[in-house]
């Protein structure tokens, strides 16, 4: 018995060591017929277990950047280098490279110009853009503040401008917002104007997702195109070439002159603020100190942004140098060194902004980061270059009509004349009972569907019309009580508004009777029905 104790005991450590052997043989025979061209890391899995490929990864190559003819390798001096597309207000960088700004400031500015005379170097990506600057390449990327609350890839350090009517929202048979809905779309992708779109949409509460149709295009150009060929019953841009919309029977119907939501800023990177943060003040301090001479002297600021060169690109040449940049400019407000004191000294403005950009992104699906948009701003080299008074400009922009720091003047408005852009989606707020107080449930609503619209809507008045029930028996109430009853309820809305930080002439009250088979009803359903404040947004005339 022992005996065969023994040989089982035996047999069994044979079969093991075979098994072990055999495995092996099979895992090296399956690794020698895996194609040599794929890596482990090439393949990844889906939440569901189907094979996808990897994100591709972004190369961190940048094109090389110009200088100023004046420019010495040899001299001792720091390089700061920026990238940025041809927008009138990024060519204050031009100005400062040829009126040798950036040298009185101790450094040598380099300019990184995206699609520069149609040479294929300075196509950059909106994602290599990100990525320069993120990895420290790049000292500063001129871009808009939608921009750095989709990607966050720097700190914004300075707001450059409003758009206030660069871009714009064209159509064909479309009277308001709200007939958005079924409609195509069509724009640029990964722009602005896609964006501008988005937070269009979020005013009717529109999802951009579900509610229409996205027809997104390689460039503005093509989208017009599109729109043009009937692809689409939206078209969104800029100028000067959103205006070729109309030759597909396009009107405008929205422009960032009514709702000032895009806003430029300079990002720059967290390793320049971390290891030379006496540079980038110089840098601020220099382009302040260039904002100034341009408000001080604009033909010679418009002369040296023409001598820069590459005038096909700028649209920008000596013989028109001062119109041309009028052209650029009379759309954009550009935020000067006050400006941007004021801003910077509260950011709670931009903060709520790049908070708002967040949510209309993350409604159209994109990824959006979840750090804190309080760091993304750093205030600090603003407030050293305020602090210096001969950087203070005795002139004006252009266009001086910066919004957040200002108190808009409605001085000669005609609000008879108005159009209806939308009608806000939400009109259903519960009162304290028997009374016009707004209930906190109520002032939350108005918190997330109106107030955030308002403050970036500066051209846009509220047409606040209150309603009441009319309850029965016949005889309790007058008709002029219930009148006075629903522009009290009306009025209670704009008090919180303004409450808010909205202007108070920016509004229109009025009150409105229930359907007159609903006068003196006892019908709580009807009662009902006819409890509500309708908000419309309008345009108005001067």
């Amino acid at each position: 018995m022992e005996l065969n104790r023994t040989r089982i005991t035996f047999f069994i450590i044979v079969g093991l060591a075979l098994l072990v052997v055999c495995s092996g043989l099979i895992f090296n025979f399956v690794i020698n017929q895996t194609p040599p061209d794929i890596e482990p890391t090439d393949i990844a899995t889906s939440p569901i277990g189907e094979a996808v490929e990897a994100t591709p990864v972004v190369q961190l190559e940048s094109p090389d950047p110009i200088f100023a003819p004046t420019y010495d390798a040899n001299d001792g001096l720091p390089t700061y280098i920026c990238g940025a597309d041809a927008f009138g207000s990024y060519f204050t960088l031009q100005q400062m490279q040829l009126s040798g700004k950036d040298v009185e400031h101790g450094f040598y500015l380099g300019i990184v110009p995206f699609f520069l005379d149609d040479d294929p170097t300075y196509d950059v990506s909106e994602e290599q853009r990100t990525a320069l600057l993120n990895s420290g390449q790049w000292d500063c990327l001129l871009t808009t503040l939608d921009s750095v609350a989709l990607t966050s890839p720097g700190i914004i350090t300075t707001i450059v401008d409003e758009s206030a009517g660069a871009d714009q929202l064209w159509v064909r048979d479309i009277d308001t917002v709200n007939d958005l809905r079924d409609k195509r779309i069509t724009f640029s992708r990964g722009s602005v104007g896609e964006y501008f779109v988005y937070y269009a949409l979020s005013i009717a509460r529109l999802n951009p997702r579900f509610d229409v149709t996205l027809v997104p295009q390689d460039s503005v150009a093509e989208a017009i195109e599109a729109f043009n060929n009937g692809q689409a019953d939206v078209v969104s841009g800029w100028e000067p070439d959103i205006y070729e919309a109309e030759a597909g029977g396009g009107v405008p119907l929205l422009s960032s002159g009514q709702m000032r939501i895009v806003i430029d800023v300079i990002v720059t990177s967290r390793q320049s603020i971390d290891n030379k943060a006496d540079l980038v003040q110089a840098f601020h301090d220099s382009w302040f100190d260039t904002l100034k001479a341009q408000t001080e002297n604009f033909d010679t600021a418009a002369s040296q942004i023409a001598q820069w060169g590459h005038n096909d690109w700028s649209f920008v040449y000596a013989e028109s140098a001062s119109e041309d940049l009028v052209l650029w400019l009379e759309s954009v407000a550009q935020a000067d060194l006050g400006d941007n004191a004021f801003v910077m000294r509260d950011t709670t403005p931009i903060v709520n902004r790049l908070s708002i950009a967040r949510r209309v992104w993350a409604a159209s699906g994109a990824e959006v980061p979840n750090d804190d948009v309080i760091d993304l701003i750093n205030p600090g080299f603003v407030s050293r270059s305020a602090s210096q008074a001969q950087l203070q400009a005795n002139g004006k922009p252009i266009n001086d009509s910066f919004s957040i720091s200002a108190q808009l003047d409605l001085s000669g408005v005609n609000t008879e004349d108005s159009i209806t852009l939308a009608v806000l989606p939400c009109r259903r707020f519960s009162f304290v009972p028997e009374s016009t107080e707004l209930t906190l449930e109520s002032r939350r609503i108005l918190d997330d569907c109106v107030v955030p619209t308002l403050l970036q809507s500066v051209g846009l008045f509220l047409r606040v019309k209150g309603s009441s029930a009319w309850p029965g028996p016949a005889g309790t109430y007058t008709q002029q009580e219930i009148l006075d009853f629903s522009q009290a309820r009306g009025h209670s809305v704009v008090d919180y508004l303004v409450s808010q930080g909205i202007d108070p002439t920016r509004f229109i009250v009025e009150a409105t009777l229930p359907p007159e088979d609903h006068w003196e009803t006892e019908d709580p359903e009807k009662q009902a029905q006819d409890r509500f404040v309708e908000m419309t947004l309008i345009t108005v005339g001067r």
